[in-house]
C-alpha cells in the first residue's frame, strides 16, 4: 500500500507528550491507531507469525530434550556407571535381605544417576527389591 504525506493539525503539548509515551516512530503509531479504528488488523498475518514464534519455541524445547535424552545415555553407556551404587545397595541386601526402592532413589541421587534404571539393573542382578525399608539402626 502506498504512503503519502497527509496534514494533521495536532496541539504541541500533546504531539510532545506523545513523543515520551510511544516507543518509536509518533507517525508509525498514529496509523496503527487508525488501522484499529478501522478495523484494517490482518488477522491471517497475526496467526501466521504466532505459529512461527511458537514454532521456533517448539524447537529449541525439542533441541534441549534430545540434548538432555543424549547425555544421560551417554553417562548410561559409560562403563560401570552404576558400580559407586551398587557397593552400597550390595552391603544393604546382605545385611537385610532386601531393598527398598526409597533406599534406591536415595543412593541414586547422591551419585547422580537414574533411580530407575539403577532399580531395573538391581532387578537383572537378582536382588531382592522391596516398596520400603528402614536404614538399619547400628
Amino acid at each position: 500500500m502506498a504512503k503519502g504525506n497527509h496534514c494533521v493539525t495536532i496541539d504541541d503539548n500533546k504531539w510532545e507528550a506523545l513523543a515520551g509515551v510511544v516507543n518509536g516512530s509518533r507517525s508509525a503509531w498514529i496509523e496503527r491507531q487508525i488501522d484499529i479504528v478501522l478495523n484494517i488488523e490482518d488477522e491471517e498475518a497475526k496467526l501466521l507469525q504466532k505459529i512461527e514464534r511458537l514454532d521456533n519455541q517448539l524447537n529449541v524445547a525439542k533441541d534441549k530434550l534430545c540434548q538432555i535424552r543424549q547425555a544421560k545415555k551417554e553417562r548410561l553407556e559409560a562403563a560401570n556407571v552404576f558400580d559407586e551404587c551398587m557397593i552400597s545397595l550390595n552391603r544393604l541386601h546382605e545385611n537385610l535381605g532386601c531393598i527398598g526402592r526409597n533406599q534406591i532413589r536415595n543412593i541414586a541421587r547422591k551419585n547422580d544417576v537414574p533411580a530407575l534404571e539403577l532399580e531395573e539393573h538391581c532387578v537383572s542382578l537378582g536382588l531382592n527389591v522391596v516398596n520400603f525399608m528402614e536404614v538399619p539402626k547400628r
